[in-house]
């Protein structure tokens, strides 16, 4: 597997590091389950890991060299009565997690 780079910010400063490891995952729910279970650092959206936190399952690293982490989320649909009922509890949900 080729070392992928990641990005590590804060304030002005922004460092670029080459990440290494067995496993490659977009998955975030998988990847909180592999980091639950010690197979090491994920990055992973906080929103997705609330509970791991507030229970200590998971602790924060880094936190201040993500100031810039939020990335926006844009839901493109069909309004009105066209729009199937999923779609809708999904927007809902995202309004509901984003704070949007």
């Amino acid at each position: 597997m080729p070392n992928p780079t990641g990005r590590l910010s804060a304030t002005e400063e922004t460092f670029f590091i080459k990440v290494s490891g067995n496993i490659e995952c977009s998955s975030g729910e998988t990847l909180a389950q592999l980091a639950r279970e010690g197979a090491g650092i994920a990055r992973i959206g906080e929103f997705s890991v609330a509970e791991d936190l507030q229970n200590g399952d998971l602790v924060p690293l880094l936190e201040t060299w993500n100031p810039d982490d939020r990335e926006p989320i844009h839901a493109v649909f069909i309004g009105g009565a066209a729009m199937p009922a999923r779609v809708r509890v999904f927007v809902d949900f995202l309004l509901e997690q984003h704070r949007i």
